[in-house]
Protein backbone atom coordinates (compact mmCIF):
# COMPACT_ATOMS: atom_id res chain seq x y z
CA UNK A 1 0.00 0.00 0.00
CA UNK A 2 1.56 3.42 -0.81
CA UNK A 3 1.49 6.30 1.18
CA UNK A 4 -1.14 8.01 -0.46
CA UNK A 5 -3.65 4.78 -0.53
CA UNK A 6 -2.35 5.27 3.36
CA UNK A 7 -3.46 8.75 3.58
CA UNK A 8 -6.95 8.85 1.50
CA UNK A 9 -7.96 5.50 4.05
CA UNK A 10 -6.96 7.62 7.16
CA UNK A 11 -8.60 10.69 5.72
CA UNK A 12 -11.82 8.22 4.67
CA UNK A 13 -11.41 7.07 8.72
CA UNK A 14 -11.63 10.72 10.21
CA UNK A 15 -14.88 11.26 7.79
CA UNK A 16 -16.76 8.35 8.37
CA UNK A 17 -15.94 8.84 12.23
CA UNK A 18 -17.08 12.99 11.36
CA UNK A 19 -20.10 12.02 10.24
CA UNK A 20 -21.91 10.21 13.51
CA UNK A 21 -20.42 13.01 15.43
CA UNK A 22 -21.97 15.94 13.86
CA UNK A 23 -25.62 15.20 14.80
CA UNK A 24 -24.29 14.21 18.28
CA UNK A 25 -23.04 17.37 18.22
CA UNK A 26 -25.85 19.20 17.07
CA UNK A 27 -28.09 17.33 19.06
CA UNK A 28 -25.87 18.07 22.25
CA UNK A 29 -25.95 21.91 21.42
CA UNK A 30 -29.72 21.60 20.87
CA UNK A 31 -30.03 20.01 24.02
CA UNK A 32 -27.60 22.96 26.16
CA UNK A 33 -29.84 25.84 24.26
CA UNK A 34 -32.82 23.94 25.52
CA UNK A 35 -31.44 23.84 28.71
CA UNK A 36 -30.26 27.55 28.69
CA UNK A 37 -33.68 28.72 27.98
CA UNK A 38 -35.09 26.52 30.17
CA UNK A 39 -33.33 27.97 32.81
CA UNK A 40 -33.86 31.55 31.91
CA UNK A 41 -37.46 31.01 31.30
CA UNK A 42 -37.61 29.72 35.07
CA UNK A 43 -35.66 32.90 36.78
CA UNK A 44 -37.63 34.77 34.80
CA UNK A 45 -40.90 33.02 36.34
CA UNK A 46 -38.89 33.61 39.76
CA UNK A 47 -38.77 36.75 39.37
CA UNK A 48 -42.30 37.66 37.76
CA UNK A 49 -43.68 35.33 40.87
CA UNK A 50 -41.91 37.53 43.73
CA UNK A 51 -42.82 40.55 42.01
CA UNK A 52 -46.51 40.03 41.77
CA UNK A 53 -46.60 38.88 45.43
CA UNK A 54 -44.43 42.08 46.31
CA UNK A 55 -46.69 44.31 44.38
CA UNK A 56 -50.15 42.00 46.43
CA UNK A 57 -48.43 42.62 49.59
CA UNK A 58 -48.53 46.56 48.74
CA UNK A 59 -52.02 46.42 47.11
CA UNK A 60 -52.75 44.79 50.95
CA UNK A 61 -51.00 47.68 52.81
CA UNK A 62 -52.39 50.54 50.87
CA UNK A 63 -55.87 49.25 51.20
CA UNK A 64 -55.66 48.24 54.80
CA UNK A 65 -54.84 52.35 55.20
CA UNK A 66 -58.48 53.18 54.04
CA UNK A 67 -59.65 50.18 56.27
CA UNK A 68 -57.56 51.03 59.46
CA UNK A 69 -58.77 54.75 58.80
CA UNK A 70 -62.55 53.47 59.00
CA UNK A 71 -62.37 51.47 61.59
CA UNK A 72 -60.42 54.22 63.63
CA UNK A 73 -63.89 56.51 62.65
CA UNK A 74 -66.13 54.16 64.31
CA UNK A 75 -63.98 54.03 67.26
CA UNK A 76 -63.78 57.40 67.17
CA UNK A 77 -59.69 57.68 67.41
CA UNK A 78 -58.96 60.63 65.90
CA UNK A 79 -55.38 60.14 66.49
CA UNK A 80 -55.05 56.80 64.45
CA UNK A 81 -56.39 58.28 61.65
CA UNK A 82 -54.07 61.10 61.63
CA UNK A 83 -51.10 58.99 62.15
CA UNK A 84 -52.10 56.77 59.00
CA UNK A 85 -51.34 60.15 57.38
CA UNK A 86 -47.44 61.36 56.28
CA UNK A 87 -46.63 64.31 59.32
CA UNK A 88 -47.30 67.02 56.75
CA UNK A 89 -49.93 64.93 54.69
CA UNK A 90 -53.24 66.60 54.22
CA UNK A 91 -56.96 65.42 53.71
CA UNK A 92 -60.46 67.52 52.60
CA UNK A 93 -63.39 66.24 54.07
CA UNK A 94 -66.65 65.40 52.71
CA UNK A 95 -67.76 69.11 53.91
CA UNK A 96 -64.92 70.44 51.99
CA UNK A 97 -62.58 71.06 55.06
CA UNK A 98 -58.43 71.25 54.09
CA UNK A 99 -56.94 69.63 56.74
CA UNK A 100 -52.74 70.01 56.82
CA UNK A 101 -51.01 67.94 59.11
CA UNK A 102 -51.36 65.96 62.40
CA UNK A 103 -52.73 68.50 64.61
CA UNK A 104 -55.02 69.66 61.99
CA UNK A 105 -56.49 66.44 61.43
CA UNK A 106 -56.80 65.24 65.25
CA UNK A 107 -58.60 68.48 65.81
CA UNK A 108 -60.66 68.00 62.89
CA UNK A 109 -61.51 64.07 63.84
CA UNK A 110 -62.42 65.00 67.74
CA UNK A 111 -65.40 65.28 69.62
CA UNK A 112 -67.12 67.12 67.34
CA UNK A 113 -66.78 64.76 64.25
CA UNK A 114 -67.41 61.62 66.68
CA UNK A 115 -70.87 62.82 67.68
CA UNK A 116 -71.27 61.05 63.90
CA UNK A 117 -71.10 57.49 65.38
CA UNK A 118 -73.68 55.72 67.53
CA UNK A 119 -73.34 52.17 68.73
CA UNK A 120 -74.95 50.88 65.54
CA UNK A 121 -72.69 53.03 63.04
CA UNK A 122 -70.45 51.10 60.48
CA UNK A 123 -68.50 52.01 57.69
CA UNK A 124 -66.89 49.65 55.07
CA UNK A 125 -65.13 50.24 51.72
CA UNK A 126 -66.12 48.73 48.28
CA UNK A 127 -65.41 48.62 44.39
CA UNK A 128 -61.10 49.43 45.65
CA UNK A 129 -59.00 50.64 42.67
CA UNK A 130 -55.81 50.48 43.27
CA UNK A 131 -53.26 51.71 40.39
CA UNK A 132 -49.03 52.06 41.30
CA UNK A 133 -47.73 55.20 39.64
CA UNK A 134 -44.64 53.82 41.06
CA UNK A 135 -43.19 51.12 42.82
CA UNK A 136 -43.56 52.92 46.12
CA UNK A 137 -46.45 55.58 45.23
CA UNK A 138 -50.11 54.24 44.81
CA UNK A 139 -53.62 55.79 44.53
CA UNK A 140 -56.65 54.40 45.78
CA UNK A 141 -59.78 54.83 45.00
CA UNK A 142 -62.96 53.15 46.72
CA UNK A 143 -66.75 53.45 47.80
CA UNK A 144 -67.02 54.29 51.38
CA UNK A 145 -70.35 53.22 52.52
CA UNK A 146 -71.30 54.86 56.50
CA UNK A 147 -74.24 53.26 58.14
CA UNK A 148 -76.53 54.59 61.02
CA UNK A 149 -74.99 57.68 61.33
CA UNK A 150 -76.20 60.54 63.50
CA UNK A 151 -76.79 63.79 61.24
CA UNK A 152 -76.73 67.36 62.59
CA UNK A 153 -80.16 67.45 63.88
CA UNK A 154 -79.96 64.21 65.75
CA UNK A 155 -81.70 61.67 63.29
CA UNK A 156 -79.78 58.55 62.29
CA UNK A 157 -79.14 58.76 58.57
CA UNK A 158 -79.48 55.12 57.44
CA UNK A 159 -76.90 54.93 54.96
CA UNK A 160 -73.99 57.54 53.35
CA UNK A 161 -72.14 57.00 50.51
CA UNK A 162 -68.55 58.55 50.41
CA UNK A 163 -66.25 58.83 47.72
CA UNK A 164 -62.93 57.81 49.09
CA UNK A 165 -59.58 58.62 46.96
CA UNK A 166 -55.80 58.99 48.46
CA UNK A 167 -52.24 58.97 47.51
CA UNK A 168 -50.41 56.70 49.38
CA UNK A 169 -46.03 56.81 49.44
CA UNK A 170 -43.86 54.24 50.78
CA UNK A 171 -41.95 55.60 53.56
CA UNK A 172 -39.39 53.17 54.87
CA UNK A 173 -41.08 50.12 55.39
CA UNK A 174 -44.53 51.83 55.87
CA UNK A 175 -46.62 53.07 53.52
CA UNK A 176 -48.42 56.11 54.32
CA UNK A 177 -51.34 58.75 52.89
CA UNK A 178 -49.57 61.60 51.10
CA UNK A 179 -53.16 63.36 50.38
CA UNK A 180 -56.56 62.08 50.44
CA UNK A 181 -59.65 63.36 49.39
CA UNK A 182 -63.64 61.82 50.49
CA UNK A 183 -66.70 63.40 48.96
CA UNK A 184 -70.51 62.86 49.34
CA UNK A 185 -71.20 60.46 46.84
CA UNK A 186 -75.08 60.76 44.99
CA UNK A 187 -77.34 58.58 47.23
CA UNK A 188 -78.31 55.08 45.66
CA UNK A 189 -81.65 55.20 44.21
CA UNK A 190 -84.46 53.18 46.65
CA UNK A 191 -88.27 52.16 46.02
CA UNK A 192 -89.44 55.32 46.42
CA UNK A 193 -87.14 57.55 44.31
CA UNK A 194 -87.82 55.22 41.71
CA UNK A 195 -91.48 55.79 41.97
CA UNK A 196 -91.33 59.52 42.10
CA UNK A 197 -88.91 59.48 39.04
CA UNK A 198 -91.71 57.34 37.14
CA UNK A 199 -94.28 59.70 37.75
CA UNK A 200 -93.22 62.61 36.33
Amino acid sequence: MTNKEKEMKTAQIYRADAAPQAPKSALRDLVQTLGLALLAFTLVIGVTGSASAGQAQDEAAVRSLGDNFVKAFVQKNAEVRASLFTENGTFVTPVGDFLQGHAAMVKDFGPEAQQAVNGNTQAAFSNWRIRFIKPDVAVADALLTLRNVNGPDGTVIPVIPVNFFYVAALHGNQWLIEDGRAHFAPAPANAMTKSAMSQK
